[in-house]
């Protein structure tokens, strides 16, 4: 069985998100809300794919009652009537249309109330080709969450396995450590491609089995 999981979780957190030193200053940044700093009030956590991004969006979402968007294509004022909001996977795409973007903006602050976007990019940096919402989101304040370090992978491993209700010996786990990559997405996509294997053949977590799927999806990657 695997050993007891080595994961500080926050009394606040939501059961699928993991305290630790890549997410501790986004998480410190929720907890300050609604205290975020002028002119904006708001924020914008970042980082990459399957980093937990939108598990703090929906500890925030318990926090404050905000109201969470994926996109935002067509804007009327009667229909947002909230004042905190949560924008998720906010990109430059056709499903963030600027103009409703740079118009809820202004609606928001002007209620004095606040935003949390989450992407995998700064918005600060993006290419948004309407003026006025480029230097409105400039002023806003962000916080990465960094890319994962070699201490974080074998509790990022113990946890998706764990949620999975999928058993990996401690011997396993050793023998993962020095073979995967350092990617939240790899992790979380190789987890998934063990324990479906291990379903498949009806058989426990092993080295062998193990061995199987990281030389399957080695070859998937050089397709």
């Amino acid at each position: 069985m695997i050993d007891q999981m080595p994961f500080n979780f926050d009394d606040t957190a939501a059961p699928s998100l993991i305290v630790s030193s890549e997410n501790e200053l986004a998480i410190k940044w929720i907890k300050t809300w609604p205290n975020w700093p002028s002119p904006s009030r708001s924020l914008n956590i970042f980082g990459p794919t399957a980093s937990g991004k939108s598990s703090l969006g929906r500890l925030h979402c318990q926090n404050s009652g905000a109201r969470i968007l994926t996109s935002l294509i067509n804007w009327y004022p009667e229909e947002i009537k909230e004042n905190h909001l949560i924008l998720d996977d906010v990109i430059v795409s056709e499903n963030w249309s600027e103009e409703a973007l740079f118009f809820l903006y202004q609606k928001v602050l002007g209620n004095s109330g606040t935003i949390l976007f989450i992407s995998e990019d700064p918005i600060s940096s993006m290419a948004w080709r309407l003026n006025d919402l480029r230097s409105r989101l400039r002023s806003v304040s962000a916080q990465e969450i960094f890319p994962l370090n070699e201490n974080s992978i074998k509790p990022l491993l113990e946890y998706y396995f764990s949620q999975r209700q999928c058993i990996v010996p401690n011997s396993v786990l050793n023998f993962l450590l020095p073979r995967v990559r350092r990617e939240y997405s790899y992790i979380q996509r190789l987890v998934l491609e063990i324990d479906m294997l291990s379903l498949k053949l009806k058989q426990s977590v092993s080295i062998g089995l193990v061995k199987q799927v990281l030389y399957q999806m080695s070859e998937d990657s050089t397709k």
